[in-house]
């Protein structure tokens, strides 16, 4: 299986290429970069088998099964949309877009070139604690409440993340992340979405509800204190809840009455397992089998309608309703 990465900055060194550059029957054929410098840089600490700026030629190379898009958010979907046009499996990086135009020139390609071989980087629904805790608690009768705190905390003065103009807003490239998440654990697409935001800050407390009665509540916090952890989730439904804290730990209660009082995970180490290399596996495997993407593309739509319909609701005031995906 042959790869190509367009784009080699610090999440596609640090969090991907690692667990692909050892993986039996995977070939690192090309790094795309903007400058030659980098993508040299990237060749010689990877072991790519080219350096090139020349997208156009990597996208034209039939050598090549699928492609990585790992640039900046604003890009994704144009780079999605020429390389599913192109006939490849392709790996986006979150988001898949920031706008409805563009969600729609994604679907667009998909619908012209009937390839839909597509997964995004929403990780955290493969992290390994996570699914073990998903499993204990078991099938669910009745609807859930779901709380999701996200302490995003503050970005270093510099950062392209600031750029809302033309990289839209932190909540727009890394909101997708939580909100597929919940829909994961609920076992749903969103069907409203509700979100406020206090004056002054990037705080912001959203709202999904779901077709079952479900809710979820994310709130994405940058103001907190920056020794909390950045993640930690609640689950309720029958008399059971599921709570992560922070991908260290996890743990499942159980009313008195079920014959169980709780499971409770072994601590993890410090580096936490956040689900990427269970999710490049699993996009390996899709892309070799010829089997189904890990993440069903409806899923992939509905998450990210639901991300961006949180900038409706704050300039709207009022909920939006979200068409069903699936």
């Amino acid at each position: 299986m042959r790869l190509a990465f367009v784009g080699a900055g610090n999440y596609a060194t640090s969090m991907l290429l690692p667990h692909l550059e050892q993986r039996d029957g995977v070939v690192l054929s090309t790094v795309v970069t903007t400058t030659a410098l980098s993508a040299a840089n990237a060749q010689r600490k990877f072991g790519f088998a080219h350096a090139t700026t020349d997208l156009d030629a990597v996208l034209g190379d039939p050598s090549i099964d699928a492609v990585f898009v790992v640039t900046r958010h604003s890009s994704h979907a144009e780079l999605t949309r020429k390389a599913l046009l192109a006939g490849k499996s392709v790996f986006v990086e979150k988001p898949l877009a920031l706008t409805e135009d563009e969600l729609a020139g994604v679907l667009a390609a998909v619908e012209e070139s009937g390839n839909d071989r597509l997964q995004v980087g929403f990780n955290r629904r493969f992290a390994p604690l996570l699914r073990e805790a998903r499993t204990r608690f078991g099938a669910r009768t009745g609807p859930a409440s779901l709380r999701y705190l996200v302490n995003a905390g503050r970005l270093q003065h510099g950062s392209w993340y600031l750029q809302q103009g033309s990289e839209g807003s932190r909540f727009a490239g890394e909101g997708g992340h939580f909100i597929d998440t919940a829909s994961w654990l609920l076992d749903a697409d969103p069907v409203s979405v509700y979100a406020v935001a206090p004056a002054g800050n990037e705080d912001l407390q959203v709202v999904l509800r779901y077709p079952d009665g479900s809710t979820a509540t994310l709130s994405y916090v940058t103001t907190g204190a920056s020794g909390f952890p950045k993640e930690t989730l609640d689950l309720v439904a029958d008399g059971k809840v599921l709570k992560l804290d922070d991908f260290v730990r996890a743990s499942v209660h159980f009313e008195r009455t079920a014959g169980r009082k709780r499971w409770v995970s072994s601590r993890l180490p410090k580096a936490r397992d956040k689900g990427q290399a269970a999710e490049l596996a699993a996009f390996v495997k899709a892309v070799r089998t010829g089997g189904p993407m890990p993440v069903p593309l409806e899923s992939l739509v509905a998450t990210t309608a639901a991300t961006l319909a949180v900038q409706a609701c704050l300039a709207g005031g009022a909920p939006v309703t979200l068409s069903r995906a699936r």
